[in-house]
């Protein structure tokens, strides 16, 4: 019996349309924060360096489609820094909120306090937030 290889990717047009907002998104949070958040702290890059792969950081779970598409709940980091954080959750939480503001802070507080409860299943609107984060993409970007 031949086994095919597992697709890595879907193919469905919400797959489809979650790569496009991760794609979006990242370019938003490298515009945005400049460069890795970090870099003030961990003195990994200096600004926007085009030898850095710069990664763009969920605060809250992927897996959380109410939260997938906020841009408020991405930052942007170098490589390093995404994978450093994977061994030192706690202290590279802590970092990402002694910069961040206040009221990023709370959002991202009060979504982990509700990411855990059952919500209702109904059909999530990709193509919406992948518009909302076209027009924020096109505000910081000349």
């Amino acid at each position: 019996m031949k086994r095919s290889k597992l697709r890595v990717r879907g193919i469905s047009e919400t797959s489809t349309l979650k790569e496009e907002i991760q794609s979006v998104l990242r370019s938003i949070v490298i515009a945005r924060d400049g460069g890795c958040l970090l870099r003030a702290k961990r003195h990994c890059s200096k600004g926007l360096d085009s030898n850095v792969v710069y990664q763009a950081d969920h605060l809250i779970t992927r897996a959380n489609n109410a939260t997938y598409a906020d841009s408020r709940l991405v930052v942007c980091v170098c490589r390093p820094c995404h994978f450093w954080k994977k061994y030192h959750q706690k202290e590279y939480d802590s970092l990402v909120k002694s910069i961040l503001p206040k009221e990023r802070i709370r959002l991202w507080e009060k979504c982990e306090q509700d990411s855990w409860r059952p919500v209702k299943h109904g059909v999530h609107d990709w193509k919406l937030d992948l518009l909302v984060l076209y027009k924020e993409l096109a505000k910081l970007t000349p």
